[in-house]
């Protein structure tokens, strides 16, 4: 199904509103998509097990099968002014495991953090779901919007945590979407494949560009 073209004004014009830096349709065959890609949520993760993520959400070859249904998506590209160092970004997972000992790290590391949590909560998780319901009310109907990784919609007030159900009854089941990388979609390859590499890490006193997915059928 093409997307017509005034359409896809309302919801770049949309995106852009809620945020978005920039917005591409692009042809959904074009997203990469790797079984191996969830080793890395499995191992290495500190938001697995996050409702939006393995073993929640469909396994990626169930995923592979849905999304050949699918004809287009957009990609949304995110504003972001959250700056990491570059040992902050080698080290963010360890982190937030084990605090670096210098204080002026740990204080960099923890603003970063709570960054990444309030964009989500407050900006990139409300903002898929408007585009989603956009795209829905001009005729998509299995529109579907993703998450840049772990949901975030029960962060603490001062997002220094984030307290989700886990294996319990999700908080928030009808706002909840799935992780991009726990679908398999690898969007290094993806960009690669549309000539607008991803950044390298680690960040050096850069901002990354947070990424999502909006499937249109």
């Amino acid at each position: 199904m093409m997307i017509n073209a005034d359409n896809y004004r309302l919801l770049e014009e949309k995106a852009k509103a809620l945020g978005a830096k920039a917005v591409r349709l692009i042809p959904a065959e074009t997203i990469v998509v790797e079984n191996r890609t969830i080793l890395k949520c499995i191992f290495g993760c500190n938001g697995y097990g996050s409702r939006v993520c393995p073993p929640y959400i469909p396994g990626v070859d169930e995923f592979k099968k849905m999304l050949a249904d699918y004809d287009w998506a957009l990609l949304v590209e995110w504003k972001s002014e959250n700056v990491f160092s570059r040992e902050v970004s080698e080290n963010f997972i360890k982190f937030s495991v084990e605090p670096p000992e210098s204080e002026e790290t740990k204080n960099r590391f923890f603003e970063n953090l709570k960054t990444v949590m309030k964009d989500r909560k407050e900006t990139i998780q409300p903002g898929v779901l408007e585009i989603e319901k956009l795209a829905w009310t001009l005729g998509y109907n299995t529109a579907l919007a993703t998450f840049p990784g772990m949901c975030t919609w029960c962060a603490t007030s001062d997002y220094s945590d984030v307290k989700c159900a886990g294996a319990g009854p999700c908080h928030h089941p009808t706002l909840r979407r799935p992780c991009l990388m726990g679908l398999g979609v690898r969007m290094d390859k993806t960009l690669e494949k549309l000539g607008t590499p991803l950044q390298n890490f680690p960040m050096d006193d850069t901002a990354p560009s947070p990424y999502t997915l909006v499937l249109l059928d």
